[in-house]
């Protein structure tokens, strides 16, 4: 043979071997993404699943009638496509081809006979009991109220579901992405006889992924690519590992959510996204005394407090106290469509005025009935004001990098209220030992940052309701939560708008918040992650196409 030829031929195997190679490394590299988790959760049940970290593996695992994308959009899950009634009571899908992904390990505990009989294509069926399991009060899905205006949901066939609605709700179809609407199969989930998803044996899947592992002693959860995925999102990698973030876990993360100054000191091999998703602000403990009483004394602070000199130059003053991240339903930007909620402003006169009603005790006034006998229900009513004397003996807490930014808000404050207050201010070094203190409502006024793991401003409003967990004002208000309720069931773009600034000003104009700066967060992520999208919240992450 020439030498010419076979020198040609060698360089060809070559060249031949070392795409193979680079083909093998590239595919190894993407084999696996490792992300942190703030904790190890102990049930896996879409219906009751409540938190960041839950939601993105239940978003993962399962795969709704719709699914919500990374600029907040509406795009096909199971269902392929839908239509409302002209009265907007009415919402027919149709469903495509879907299957359920049953555990390896299900036959040690439901029984061999059970897991060879269970039904492995995902129907309609399965997505009416998940609605109304998780409307039962019995369930106690935290995220039940979204479904209060559904008053039937069942299957026409096996791939059409119809549900039924008491009134005509603009961010229904949103609702649908959310865990509580995930599939159940009843059948399954009974004879899990109350153990469905405290292990992976218990827990059928019809996403992209499947559960692998959970291991709470050393904070590890595995998601493994789920082979019998038919849908339109396949997984990315053929693990996905999540990590308890500790000081002393070495663990390298692909993926991992930054502050400003931490995303300046990453090394080059990652890239950064910004996400407009949190406010810093200033917040009062509506549980405490006299905040839960005066509403004059939280105008005062907040009228007190001059904004525009706390942000310094270069900085975002906020819009609100919804960040600028959440939509009114998806697709929609609410801080775009909706007026900017300052709340009552920075005016030394009337917080002087509003001191004046609470010092003077015109504030605490209440109304006594006398008089009653067996000719008056009512009888006679007359105002009381009792003896009252104000002493303010407060505790702020904040970062220690902050305490010189707010000494403007405390010289305003105290030039205000004088000897009557007493403030003592309590510092931390980090925001996670700070965000433990005011969960524990250890405060009077707090100055923090707020970050929205939301992307719907519906959902961001509705953690200042009375029952809800994430609570940190701990604001109990049959009103307010009566405006939140009414977010669910607006019936227009417009009529949506107004319930949720509604609900904004409220929070502002009683003075339970003063929001000063509007605070980015980032993502930080490597070459292996460059794939992965998240919401416009920058939270629930997507390890599918």
């Amino acid at each position: 043979m020439n030498s010419n030829i076979t020198k040609r031929i060698l360089v060809v195997i070559l060249i031949f071997s070392m795409l193979l190679t680079l083909a093998a490394c590239k595919k190894e590299k993407a084999s696996a993404v490792t992300a942190p988790i703030s904790s190890v959760p102990v049930s896996y049940d879409a219906q009751i699943a409540e938190g960041i970290d839950l939601e993105t593996i239940i978003n993962n695992c399962f795969e709704g009638l719709i699914r919500i994308d990374k600029s907040g959009n509406i795009q096909n899950g199971v269902a392929t496509s839908w239509e409302i009634s002209d009265d907007g009571l009415t919402y027919t899908f149709h469903l495509r081809d879907a299957a359920w992904r049953v555990p390896k390990n299900a036959s040690a505990s439901l029984g061999e006979d059970f897991v060879e009989s269970i039904k492995k294509t995902v129907t309609a069926d399965d997505f009416a009991f998940a609605i109304k399991r998780a409307k039962d009060p019995i369930t106690c899905a935290p995220g039940a109220s979204y479904l209060n205006i559904v008053e039937d949901a069942y299957a026409k066939d096996d791939n059409t579901l119809i549900v039924k609605l008491s009134s005509p709700s603009e961010g229904f179809l949103t609702t649908l992405a959310l865990p509580i609407c995930m599939p159940c199969q009843e059948a399954f989930f009974e004879e899990c006889a109350g153990r469905y998803g405290l292990s992976t044996s218990l827990l059928m899947s019809n996403g992209p992924y499947f559960l692998g592992l959970f291991d709470e002693e050393n904070g590890l959860v595995t998601l493994k690519k789920n082979e019998d995925y038919k849908g339109d999102h396949p997984a990315l990698y053929n693990t996905v590992r999540f990590s308890v973030r500790t000081e002393d876990n070495n663990l390298k993360f692909d993926i991992m959510s930054v502050t400003k100054d931490e995303s300046k000191k990453l090394d080059e091999s990652y890239s950064t996204s910004r996400y407009k998703n949190a406010v810093k602000t200033f917040c009062l403990n509506a549980s405490h005394e006299p905040f839960v009483t005066y509403k004059s004394l939280r105008l005062a602070f907040a009228q007190s407090t001059n904004v525009d000199a706390i942000v310094a130059d270069g900085q975002a003053r906020a819009e609100g106290i919804v960040p600028a991240c959440c939509n009114i339903h998806a697709g929609t930007s609410y801080r775009a469509n909706a007026n900017i909620v300052q709340g009552p402003g920075f005016d030394m006169d009337a917080a002087l005025t509003a001191f004046k009603r609470v010092k003077s005790g015109e504030e605490n006034v209440k109304t006594e009935t006398v008089g009653e006998g067996e000719d008056s229900h009512e009888g006679e009513k007359k105002d009381v004001k009792e003896k009252f004397k104000l002493t303010l003996n407060l505790k702020l807490v904040c970062l220690e990098e902050d305490v010189p930014v707010i000494k403007q808000a405390l010289q305003d404050w105290q030039k205000l209220f004088g000897v009557t207050l007493t403030l003592s201010l309590e510092p931390y070094e980090t925001q996670t030992e700070l965000d433990k203190i005011i969960g524990k409502g250890e405060y009077d006024i707090a100055y923090t940052t707020i970050v929205s793991s939301d992307f719907l401003a519906s959902d961001f409003l509705k953690r200042f309701t009375t029952e809800d967990p994430n609570n940190i004002i701990f604001l109990e208000s049959q009103e307010y939560d009566r405006l939140v309720n009414s977010t669910y069931t607006a019936k227009t773009k417009a009529e949506l708008s107004n319930a949720l600034t509604t609900c904004e000003t409220s929070l502002l104009n009683n003075g339970y918040f003063i929001p000063v700066l509007a605070v980015d967060t980032y993502i930080a992520y490597n070459e292996n992650a460059k794939d992965v999208t998240l919401r416009p919240s920058g939270t629930i992450m997507a390890f599918y196409k």
